[in-house]
C-alpha cells in the first residue's frame, strides 16, 4: 500500500497510522511497530514525563498497558505504527469529555447553610404569624386587622439584609486575596476555599508549557547559555567558528524533519523568504 495524508476526522477503526516525533495521535491506536516511540500523556493523566510505547502487551488495564497510544496525546520521540481501535467519543479522551460535561454542579457549603437558615426563619415567621392571627380573633379584632397582623409578622421576619451581608463579606475576602495575586472569578469559591484542607493542582499548561527547551549548549569545551525567550533574539553566537558549524551540522543530521516538494518557500508578513536562507536561531 501507499501512505496517504488525510484529516484526522476521516480516520476510522482499522486504519493503520504512522506517528513520528511532533505528531499528535489521531485516535486510540494499538501499537504494532515502535522505534523508541514515546508519547506525552499529560493531557490524560497530567504526567509530564514521556511514556514509552511498545508492541508488547504489559497490563490488563488499557490505561497502563504499553501497547496503546491514546487520542490527543503527542509523540515526543521516535516513530510508531499502530492500528486504530477507537475514534471519536469512544476514545479515552472522548469518554473523559462526556463524564466532565455530564457532571452536576453541587451546592457550596455556604449555599447549604443559607438554605437551612432560610427554612428555619420561614418556619418561625409562619408560626408567629398564624399564632398572632388566632390571638387577634380571640381578642375580638376584626378579620382584616388579624390578616394585617399575619402579613406584618411574616414580612418582618424576612432577613432582607442577608444577601447583601454575605455578598459584602465575600467581596472583601476576594479583595484581600487579590492583593496577594489570587484572582477570584466566582465569589462562592471564596467560601469553598475557606473550608478546603488539601489542594491538588496540575501546573502543566498553567505555570509551565510542558515543552522541553534547550537552555545550555556545550561546544568548544565551553557551556554556552541558550536563549529561551519566544523571539530568541537575546543570545549572540559566533556562527563562523568551526565548532558552531559542527554543532549545527549535528543538529541538522539528527533532525527528523521531512522535505516536501513545492514547499521550498513560505510567506510571512507579505515577504517571500527562501527556506535555505532563513537565519538559524538558537
Amino acid at each position: 500500500g501507499q501512505k496517504h495524508t488525510i484529516p484526522a476526522e476521516e480516520v476510522v477503526v482499522g486504519d493503520i497510522v504512522d506517528v513520528k516525533g511532533g505528531d499528535r495521535v489521531p485516535a486510540d491506536v494499538r501499537v504494532i511497530v515502535a522505534q523508541n516511540f514515546k508519547v506525552d500523556n499529560s493531557s490524560l493523566t497530567g504526567e509530564s514525563e514521556a511514556q514509552a510505547r511498545t508492541p508488547e502487551f504489559s497490563h490488563e488495564n488499557p490505561l497502563e498497558t504499553k501497547n496503546l497510544a491514546f487520542f490527543s496525546t503527542n509523540c515526543v520521540e521516535g516513530t510508531g505504527t499502530g492500528v486504530v481501535v477507537n475514534t471519536g467519543d469512544r476514545t479515552v479522551m472522548g469518554r473523559i469529555a462526556n463524564l466532565a460535561s455530564g457532571l452536576e454542579m453541587g451546592e457550596t457549603p455556604i449555599a447549604r447553610e443559607i438554605e437551612h437558615f432560610i427554612h428555619i426563619i420561614t418556619g418561625v415567621a409562619v408560626f408567629l404569624g398564624v399564632s398572632f392571627f388566632i390571638i387577634a380573633f380571640i381578642l375580638g379584632y376584626n378579620w382584616l386587622d388579624a390578616v394585617i397582623f399575619l402579613i406584618g409578622i411574616i414580612v418582618a421576619n424576612v432577613p432582607e439584609g442577608l444577601l447583601a451581608t454575605v455578598t459584602v463579606c465575600l467581596t472583601l475576602t476576594a479583595k484581600r486575596m487579590a492583593a496577594k495575586n489570587c484572582l477570584v472569578k466566582n465569589l462562592e469559591a471564596v467560601e469553598t476555599l475557606g473550608s478546603t484542607s488539601t489542594i491538588c493542582s496540575d501546573k502543566t499548561g498553567t505555570l509551565t508549557q510542558n515543552r522541553m527547551t534547550v537552555a545550555h549548549m556545550w561546544f568548544n569545551n565551553t557551556i554556552i547559555e541558550a536563549d529561551t525567550t519566544e523571539d530568541q533574539r537575546g543570545a549572540q553566537y559566533d556562527k563562523t567558528s568551526e565548532e558552531w558549524k559542527a554543532l549545527a551540522r549535528c543538529c541538522s543530521l539528527c533532525s527528523r524533519a521531512e522535505f516536501k516538494a513545492g514547499q521550498e518557500i513560505f510567506q510571512f508578513s507579505n515577504v517571500i523568504v527562501p527556506v535555505m536562507l532563513r537565519n538559524q536561531l538558537s
